[in-house]
């Protein structure tokens, strides 16, 4: 089953947003997110980090992309703002 790529600025199940991501894929001008990439968490304090990224499909910095469903360093669910580019 396909997901959707996570962006830059794309919401968590704790409330926060994704703030960095790979400035080398551009999807709708936002940057794809990645495996390493800060999230801000609200209900945790302070920023995380995604852990969990598509296998075979690797960013600039050789981390794989996110993917919505996807975790955070805190538990929290990365949650897709678009459904036009998965993998």
């Amino acid at each position: 089953m396909l997901r959707s790529i996570i962006l830059v600025g794309d919401s968590t199940s704790h409330g926060g947003k994704v703030l960095t991501g790979d400035g080398d894929l551009d999807v709708s001008g936002k940057k794809a997110a990645r495996v390493g990439d800060a999230v801000s968490c609200p209900k945790c304090g302070g920023n995380q980090t995604i852990v969990e990224g598509t296998p075979g499909i690797v960013g600039s910095n050789g981390q794989t992309y996110a993917l919505e469903g996807m975790k955070t360093s805190c538990g929290a669910t990365l949650i897709a703002s678009q459904s036009l580019f998965q993998a």
